[in-house]
């Protein structure tokens, strides 16, 4: 059985953009893969290429490119794992994540909000408790989107504040 041409020239020309691919990323299986992503599309764009233009050049091209868009990923699976591996400890912390934590942080919570000016503490009730859109607390307290923006911003920054000390207090 005779391959088509363009499969025929494609198969040719394999072994030597294997060597080059081999020679970018030093492994086998990988590079494997990478040259037969490349064959796919050159047999998709073989319409684009030039005949006076080197065949091999313009397979070991796609090549490259098909290597780094795999260099790219591999860099954030591996920024993932790091990430995850990170924040591991963080997850199995039982002390963390204890019922009596939590209930420390939600009386922490609750004070906090105790200390707020009323205004702050209804615009904070209305968006988490009710659920209301930003749009929507303005036209309640008319007010303007941006003042609700602003007061969300600081009296969530003021919260967080008080978080923190309050936390780090009962901790000493």
């Amino acid at each position: 059985m005779q391959l088509p041409p363009a499969t025929q020239i494609l198969a040719e020309h394999r072994r030597a953009v294997l060597l080059y691919v081999y020679a970018c990323c030093r492994d086998l299986p990988l590079a494997e893969d990478i040259v037969q992503e490349t064959m796919l599309i050159a047999h998709r764009k073989e319409e684009e290429y030039f005949p006076e233009a080197d065949f091999t050049c313009w397979l070991c091209s796609i090549a490259r490119h098909v290597w780094y868009r795999e260099r790219k990923k591999q860099q954030r699976d591996q920024d993932r794992r790091r990430t995850f591996e990170e924040q591991l400890p963080l997850l199995l912390d039982t002390e963390r994540h204890s019922e009596a934590r939590f209930e420390l942080e939600r009386c922490a919570l609750a004070g906090c909000l105790e200390k707020l000016p009323k205004l702050d503490r209804e615009v904070i009730r209305q968006h988490f408790e009710g659920g209301l859109k930003y749009a929507e607390i303005a036209s309640a307290l008319q007010r303007s989107v941006a003042w609700v923006k602003v007061r969300m911003f600081r009296t969530r920054a003021a919260l967080s504040l008080c978080l923190r000390q309050s936390l780090q207090s009962h901790e000493t």
